[in-house]
């Protein structure tokens, strides 16, 4: 992040390319020298955005980003994020049943973004998550999300426990994804408005916020371990309530 303006690096090829369907955020590329040839493309999808681009050393990139940038940096205006209420909206005008995903302290970048590709694919209304404690839209999220940061809403909170009592408020029912859960997932009707609450793979979700949902859920294991990735069973569950929805229609 840069000072006032809100501005940051994002790295990568994929995420820099989806930058450019949002031209207003787009504030410069950097492409490493060494890089050229594999990334004439991308230059080209510059000028014809007129998105200004500096050839650096790699160097320059390295000291700015951490991961596998691919040659390729980006500064852009950081993403807004919407609030609660927005959220709620977004279902009421498209006339869809509510789908939010919630994320109980998810503080690993690879997970964050994963989920937020997920969210995209399954057309979640928004991804809610807490402030302090989470990975956050930081720089490694946009690169393992792939671009998908740019598509899907978001909202930052500072408690997400206020967000599930919100959510409850207005009808929307709230489920917790965890090992512990009395039914399958997919013995439940999906089709009413609803959240989901997944939790980090090693601490899961705290008991605290486990209190207040309406129901805890679980996916079945037939194997050895008990658990999986949490993008994983964030998947598992957004296309199960997909495949529930799209099958009433």
């Amino acid at each position: 992040m840069e000072g006032k303006d809100r501005l940051m690096y994002i790295y990568g090829v994929n995420p820099v390319i989806e930058a450019f369907r949002f031209k207003e955020a787009l504030q410069e590329l950097y492409i490493a020298k060494n890089r050229l040839p594999k990334l004439k493309e991308l230059i080209k999808l510059a000028e014809k955005h007129s998105v200004s681009v500096k050839v650096v050393d790699e160097d320059f990139i390295n000291k700015r980003v951490e991961g596998n940038h691919q040659g390729v940096m980006a500064k852009i205006k950081q993403k807004k994020t919407i609030t609660v209420y927005d959220a709620i909206r977004i279902s009421e005008e498209r006339k869809e049943p509510a789908f939010f995903l919630i994320l109980d302290l998810i503080e690993d970048p690879q997970n964050f973004g994963a989920i937020l590709r997920v969210a995209d694919a399954a057309g979640v209304h928004a991804v809610i998550y807490q402030e302090r404690r989470s990975a956050g839209i930081v720089p490694s999220v946009w690169k393992s999300s792939a671009g998908a940061v740019w598509h899907v809403n978001l909202v930052e909170i500072n408690n997400i426990k206020y967000a599930i009592k919100e959510l409850k408020n207005v009808g929307i029912s709230v489920y917790a994804l965890e090992a512990s859960g009395e039914r399958i997932l997919w013995e439940c009707n999906f089709i009413q408005p609803l959240a989901f609450v997944v939790g980090s793979e090693g601490k899961g979700i705290r008991q605290t916020v486990l209190s207040i949902c309406d129901e805890v859920v679980k996916i079945p294991m037939k194997g050895m371990l008990n658990s999986l990735n949490v993008s994983v069973a964030a998947g598992v569950l957004a296309f199960e309530v997909l495949k529930q929805r799209h099958n009433c229609v």
